[in-house]
């Protein structure tokens, strides 16, 4: 892999932090994949929690997402790439949209791209803080 490959990866996924906040669906699913593989590790009581597979789970996560948080900011800050397997470390903000509670985190995403679009993506942030908010 060149470090081309790496480098429209990388802008790819930057294009895609930027669309999720303002709701540009379009920009999203044009970057996705249609075998993408989403997997946001947590427990039941956080509403967009599980492996969603495809277009229709990527919909159904985004769905998810849209109708329990309101993005207030998601920041990533750190890429490492190497051919497909791309790293980015950011810190995101959270509104509970039910409560209006705001929660901040740190992230962590490991994706794999195949021709510059995420095949598989695997979020790490803390889930505890999340599942704490969504149990109250």
């Amino acid at each position: 892999m060149s470090t081309q490959t790496s480098s429209l990866n990388i802008e790819n996924t930057k294009r895609i932090y930027a669309a999720v906040p303002a709701g540009d669906a379009a920009t999203v699913f044009s970057l996705l994949d249609p075998e993408i593989v989403i997997r946001y590790y947590g427990v039941d009581a956080i509403p967009y929690a599980g492996v969603f597979e495809g277009v229709e789970g990527a919909t159904d996560f985004f769905t998810r997402v849209g109708g329990s948080v309101e993005i207030v900011s998601m920041e990533p800050y750190h890429f490492v790439s190497e051919g497909d397997e791309l790293a980015t470390w950011g810190h995101q903000v959270f509104k509970r949209i039910e409560t209006g509670e705001e929660f901040a985190a740190d992230f962590a995403h490991i994706i794999t791209m195949r021709d510059g679009k995420w095949l598989h993506f695997r979020d790490f942030t803390n889930t505890a803080l999340a599942a704490e908010v969504f149990s109250r």
